[in-house]
């Protein structure tokens, strides 16, 4: 569906039954908000805003008192805690950070430009996450 293909090609593909393709388009949005909320409680997380189509939660952090989104792509579901350490250029984990973070973007249908895309972790996460709630950043 995130890759715009019908609900016929996506029979194909799976090789099921049109049908059976249009009774879990009903059923996925239900499931992943479900995933989705589950995922906030687990951490502690007070949902804000929540967006199943997309596969996106916005929520707020009581543990560690700051924004957090909770994410699902292609690898699962993942949560991001907005920070501002600035420790992006040495962190090790830096571009397995970034990598996931672009396949975020690819998933949740945020199109970045050359210039995004060169962005620090901490950055390009408030450009893909801000984008995909349709929040601009305002900063």
């Amino acid at each position: 569906m995130r890759d715009g293909l019908t609900q016929s090609e996506i029979a194909r593909k799976l090789n099921i039954t049109r049908q059976t393709v249009h009774q879990l388009v009903g059923i996925i949005p239900e499931k992943m908000a479900a995933a989705l909320n589950d995922a906030a409680a687990l951490n502690n997380l007070d949902p804000i805003q929540l967006d199943a189509n997309k596969g996106i939660l916005f929520g707020w952090s009581r543990e560690f008192k700051t924004e957090a989104v909770i994410a699902m792509n292609r690898e699962g579901l993942r949560v991001w805690y907005k920070h501002d350490l600035g420790k992006c250029e040495i962190c090790p984990d830096r571009r397995a950070c970034k990598s996931t973070l672009l396949k975020n973007a690819v998933d949740l249908g945020v199109m970045l430009n050359s210039q995004e895309r060169r962005l620090s972790p901490l950055a390009l996460s408030n450009v893909v996450f801000l984008r995909a709630l349709g929040r601009e950043n305002t900063k």
